[in-house]
């Protein structure tokens, strides 16, 4: 299945250059480098993040609005305070309690493909990979969180 797709993008890619009149190779030539990264991701706690409260009041509220059965909340906390308090029609208290969001890291790798001809001398192949690679490193050095 891989090898009939590539083939199927060779050619295309030499149709589409033979009708512009250009020459058949356009890059021939592919390398891959992969490195690693370092991905963030926020984590709620479901029960007693800070707005807990707010979004279980707000949930009872809309069930007892349309006369859905009550059903308690699996997730405990203020949520379900919250909850039971919006369900029942009760005043809306606030929260008494909060675990504030936390950052997780996480490791992945990021890989780029860079093209070249290879009927190019490997001088040229290989300064013209390293300035792309270098470009590509400063595009996601900028991207890093503070």
């Amino acid at each position: 299945m891989k090898v009939n797709k590539i083939c199927w993008k060779r050619l295309f890619w030499t149709s589409v250059c033979v009708f512009l009149g250009t020459p058949t190779t356009l890059f021939a030539g592919q390398y891959q480098y992969c490195y690693p990264v370092t991905q963030y991701r926020t984590v709620r706690d479901p029960a007693y993040h800070p707005q807990a409260y707010e979004d279980g009041y707000r949930e009872g509220a809309n069930v007892a609005r349309k006369s859905e059965k009550y059903e308690p909340r699996t997730v405990g906390g203020e949520f379900a305070r919250g909850f039971d308090e919006g369900y029942e029609g009760r005043p809306l208290a606030g929260q008494r309690n909060t675990i504030a969001d936390r950052q997780e890291s996480y490791e992945t790798s990021q890989c780029r493909n860079y093209y070249y001809n290879e009927k190019d001398p490997i001088n040229e192949i290989l300064r013209n990979v390293m300035s792309d690679f270098e470009r590509d490193l400063r595009r996601d050095w900028h991207r890093l969180p503070n």
